[in-house]
């Protein structure tokens, strides 16, 4: 696999894909309508059922091959909403397959990047999730403005840039299929049921299972409405775009950066950055708040996925991730319908909420995030 060129291929994917959301989600904030608003932020964690379901058989059919089939699917899937009725009900139950496929290309890409090197975990995690937001740094800020030219402007460009990224990662991966083959053929598909167990039986990996379970119950409280409360500051439609911009790119240079920062002084300030970060949106137009709460939260995520990958079972990898990933998402659909009820009286409820949540990473630094154990985890890992 070219890294480098698969990168650069993930990044245009984002990008289409991030034009197509951000027009969708400037739909769905015009509507005013809490609940459906809501229930939208969360439609990345309720793909806990069909994870559940299809993650298993990835390893056996391939991870690469998969990967490029549900790139592929991704693609064809956006140029429908052209035609479709704007009906926030119906808009939200067409945007589920779309998410369904986009987490399931997360599991196999980390499970390609946990099978070569588990050591770089960091580092290459870190990039890969700093092209795909850079991609969405540009995506998200392009998809309100042609939605203003032209409602179906955004849709369009995003299946084409879409199909181009597929192409560019077709050859980005080619060879990878007949590497893997050998070994996948021989892998049989282990349930979810028995990977969690044997996650939740492996004790050095519990407490930061459970921290990251905290986190994304928290980030998803905090995030859900923040659509609702940009437009409720008073920030122009067609500038809509350009704070989800500066969160992603604040997100991107975390990512990239993440592995050049201590695990001590992550968790240090991470939780602080994205409390600040968070209570920002509470003012107008707050175009300082976006960069600070990414930046902060792409320290936390990618450290807590990397020292989740130093300790993972070596048995049944993709089961393992996949299971990983339905509890995250489990818990951000939890936080993602709380906060669409909770917003229903104040959309600046849930924020504070998961502000509180974000902050109380603080009293496990006596335990499982104390500096000492944290140097020691890193130690073991690179050793």
């Amino acid at each position: 696999m070219r890294l480098s060129r698969a990168l650069l291929a993930e990044a245009l994917s984002d990008l289409g894909a991030s034009i197509g959301f951000s027009a969708l989600t400037l739909e769905m904030a015009r509507t005013g309508e809490a609940f459906w608003v809501g229930l939208f932020a969360a439609l990345g964690y309720l793909a806990l059922g069909p994870l559940l379901l299809l993650s298993p058989h990835l390893e056996g059919r391939g991870l690469a091959r998969v990967l490029l089939e549900l790139r592929l699917a991704r693609s064809l899937l956006f140029l429908p909403l052209l035609l479709l009725p704007r009906e926030p009900g119906l808009l939200v139950l067409y945007a589920y397959p779309l998410m369904i496929l986009t987490d399931l290309a997360v599991v196999a890409w980390e499970g390609l990047l946990v099978r070569r090197d588990r050591n770089r975990l960091a580092e290459r995690s870190g990039r890969l999730y700093a092209a795909w937001e850079v991609g969405g740094l540009v995506g998200i800020g392009l998809g309100p403005v042609l939605f203003a030219l032209h409602p179906a402007l955004p849709y369009l460009l995003s299946a084409g840039v879409l199909l181009l990224a597929w192409f560019l990662l077709r050859h980005a991966l080619f060879g990878e299929e007949q590497e893997e083959r050998k070994q996948e053929q021989e892998t049989k598909p282990e349930g979810l049921g028995r990977a969690l167990g044997r996650l939740l039986a492996h004790v050095p990996l519990r407490p930061y299972l459970l921290l990251s379970l905290l986190f994304t119950l928290a980030y998803s409280l905090t995030t859900a409405l923040l659509g609702l409360l940009v437009l409720r500051g008073g920030t122009p439609e067609a500038l809509f775009g350009l704070v989800f911009s500066l969160q992603s790119l604040g997100f991107a240079l975390g990512s990239y950066f993440a592995s050049r920062v201590p695990l001590a002084l992550a968790f240090g300030l991470g939780p602080l950055g994205a409390a600040l970060g968070s209570l920002g949106f509470l003012l107008p137009f707050p175009l300082a708040a976006a960069p600070l709460l990414g930046l902060a939260v792409a320290l936390l995520s990618t450290h807590l996925r990397a020292v989740r990958g130093w300790l993972l079972p070596k048995e049944g990898l993709a089961p393992s991730l996949a299971a990983i990933r339905a509890l995250l998402y489990g818990a951000g659909a939890l936080g993602g319908l709380w906060a669409g009820t909770m917003g229903g009286r104040d959309p600046a409820l849930p924020l504070l909420l998961g502000v509180l949540g974000i902050l109380a990473l603080y009293p496990f630094a006596l335990g499982p995030l104390h500096p000492r154990r944290l140097r020691a985890l890193e130690a073991q890992a690179k050793g």
